[in-house]
């Protein structure tokens, strides 16, 4: 990726060195000050561990403690009541799932787990629909362009989710059934031995809640109610061998089945022909990782990660001969090295080397249309260097990468982050940063579409921010603009993919977060300006205007809270015609209650859309209504 400045990034990086000197003999009044150990440390950021207060770049962390207090199930929804972030989903519990940051597609926001790469090679989009937020311990959210980190995807940010394994030993049963022939229910276990750990979590959630699609819409659809199966586990072994080396294996397993409607699902050669049938998917996620962490001194440490995330997907319809008959089966193996050096008491600098290699086959891209699995695979070698510094009251976060795909060439991406504390309490943030994201083999080769010379989508993006943390206050705001040139988009005139769009985003976001006591408010606000700069519109599904509210009490054996959601209208394709269309606003309202009964033994309650509003977050599909689910929880 040609660009002047970030061409003297290593220029930059030089002067911050020289400027974050002194911290080459720390005092010993820093060293007093230091906070307390218990802040969170988040490792998303920088690819290594750091405070979170001390994080340049937006950050959202959602802990355990969090999913449990809010009595969150569908991951989506979860996400999507965070600043940035926007969900689409075509119909109920497991159905296809977009994600949005910052305006970004699903292609354009990078989602790991354990450090491996959830995005297909097929699509370039992570398919997370139906990940149990019961195997889950915590969720790290960066928000803007990672690229220089990460690679390919992160433009819109990076959303890391770790697999559940607490630090102490610990075992819970729970179970929960409701509305819409819900029923969920988890076993999860973490036991220590000495210097070994080891954990294990096995979920399942069922439900029938209604039809995908709205048959007063599109009356050849299939009216009947759309299920939902899914079954996911996961298991992490962690060793000790002595103060200075980490051990471990994880493995994080998921099997989805859902039925969904397609309006336009009907017998070859006769399109016209009622769509009244059942599709169903059948989708299984695999992700394996071994994991090393070695401190040679007081200066160097190094790690190693090697793993894989398998998906495979059959999608069957009761229609002859239907487009809805497919197989998809894609891979990901992933080799990280990094060493970490402690440069001085505050600075620190980072090198990696990242080894990607991707597989995709499809029937869908049998050129004979025999419906054989046909696939396409290809490799990325990466090198990445990061550097962090703090001095004084000065903040600085230096990245820098270079990717090389050995189907689409290379691309180079950086960050710059300054920050500068103006107060105690008030930190000024700026940064500019750039980010790509290689073509999916559905660009490069899906029939009558693809285009094997594509070259990868880039963006720009400069943003700048203030954050305010004082008692038990705390706010940010962040303010941003991101480019995107090359965009991937079907060319009338060629009849296939082509580099040809462009796309403006700008916006902002408002974080506002209070906690004394028993209570607890959370407040975010996204105001977020899309533009297709060929046509002049508004990018479709990204609402201009999101707020989110939250506010929990957990007083004695009770904890009770509620969440509030509104979303602006936002333009989307009218499901019959695809004529550019508005769907309207909504507000949606949760409520949650739970009882301690002993201190092993705690009763729950919630409810989805207490208001019962109706609302599209894809033209033509159905959301839930009012749904209420009750639970029980015993711990160990």
């Amino acid at each position: 990726m040609s660009s002047q400045f970030f061409r003297r990034v290593p220029v930059l990086a030089l002067s911050a060195l020289s400027c974050l000197t002194p911290l080459a003999v720390p005092t010993v009044a820093r060293a007093q000050a230091a906070p307390a150990a218990l802040e969170p440390v988040v490792i998303t950021p920088t690819r290594s561990e750091q405070r979170l207060p001390e994080v340049l770049a937006p950050v959202t962390l959602i802990t355990r403690e969090d999913i449990e207090r809010t009595q969150a199930q569908s991951l989506p929804e979860l996400l999507s009541r965070q600043a940035g972030l926007q969900m689409t989903r075509t119909g109920g519990p497991g159905s296809q799932t977009s994600l949005w940051a910052r305006g970004a597609g699903s292609s354009g926001v990078l989602v790991l787990v354990d450090g491996m790469r959830l995005n297909t090679p097929l699509t370039g989009a992570a398919l997370w629909g139906g990940v149990n937020v019961d195997t889950i311990e915590r969720i790290e959210i960066v928000r803007g362009n990672m690229s220089s980190l990460y690679g390919s995807e992160a433009i819109g940010g990076v959303v890391q989710i770790f697999t559940r394994g607490g630090t102490t030993d610990e075992a819970s049963v729970q179970a929960e059934a409701g509305s819409g022939d819900s029923l969920n229910g988890a076993v999860s276990v973490t036991r220590n031995f000495s210097s070994t750990r080891l954990s294990a979590t096995v979920a399942g959630a069922r439900s029938k809640p209604f039809s995908a699609i709205d048959p007063a819409q599109v009356p050849r659809a299939n009216p009947d109610k759309d299920g939902n199966r899914n079954a996911s586990g996961t298991l992490r072994l962690q060793q000790r061998l002595g103060e200075a080396t980490e051990l471990g294996a994880s493995v994080w397993t998921q099997r989805n089945k859902t039925d969904f409607d397609d309006p336009f699902d009907a017998p070859l050669g006769n399109p016209s022909a009622s769509g009244s049938a059942e599709q169903k998917e059948d989708a299984r996620t695999t992700n394996w990782q071994a994991f090393g962490r070695h401190r040679l001194d007081e200066i160097w440490t190094l790690r190693a990660t090697l793993g894989e995330v398998t998906d495979k997907s059959e999608n069957t319809s009761t229609i002859p001969l239907s487009y809805n008959d497919n197989e998809y089966e894609a891979r990901n193996r992933q080799a990280q090295l990094q060493a970490d050096a402690k440069l001085a008491e505050r600075v620190t600098a980072s090198f990696g080397f990242d080894y990607l290699d991707q597989r995709g086959e499809s029937t869908s891209y049998d050129p004979s249309f025999n419906n054989v699995l046909t696939g396409f695979s290809r490799n990325a070698r990466s090198y990445w260097l990061g550097i962090n510094g703090r001095a004084d009251k000065q903040r600085v976060q230096l990245n820098l990468r270079h990717d090389d795909y050995s189907d689409v060439g290379g691309a180079t991406t950086g960050l710059v982050a300054y920050g500068y504390q103006l107060t105690g309490e008030l930190l000024v943030i700026m940064q500019a940063s750039s980010a790509f994201r290689a073509p999916s083999f559905n660009d490069l080769y899906f029939p009558f579409f693809g285009n094997p010379t594509l070259e990868p989508e880039e963006a720009r993006s400069v943003e700048a921010g203030l954050r305010y943390a004082r008692g038990n206050w705390r706010a940010g705001l962040a303010v941003f603009n991101t480019r995107t040139e090359n965009l991937i988009q079907y060319s009338p005139a060629t009849r296939r993919a082509e580099n040809i769009a462009r796309a403006r985003v700008q916006g902002a976001e408002l974080t506002l977060g209070w906690q004394h006591a028993a209570w607890r408010v959370d407040f975010n606000a996204t105001y977020l300006d899309t533009e297709d700069e060929a046509t002049g519109q508004r990018l479709l599904r990204r609402a201009p205007f999101t707020v989110n509210v939250a506010a929990y009490y957990e007083g004695g054996r009770w904890s009770v809270g509620g969440e509030v959601g509104h979303a602006d209208k936002r333009a989307d394709a009218d499901i019959n015609t695809f004529a550019r269309i508005d769907l309207g606003a909504y507000t949606v309202a949760r409520m949650v209650a739970s009882y301690d009964v002993t201190k092993a033994l705690r009763l729950k309650l919630r409810m989805e859309n207490a208001f019962d509003e109706s609302y599209e977050l894809v033209d033509g599909y159905n959301t839930w209504g009012r749904a209420v689910f009750g639970g029980i929880e015993w711990r160990m």
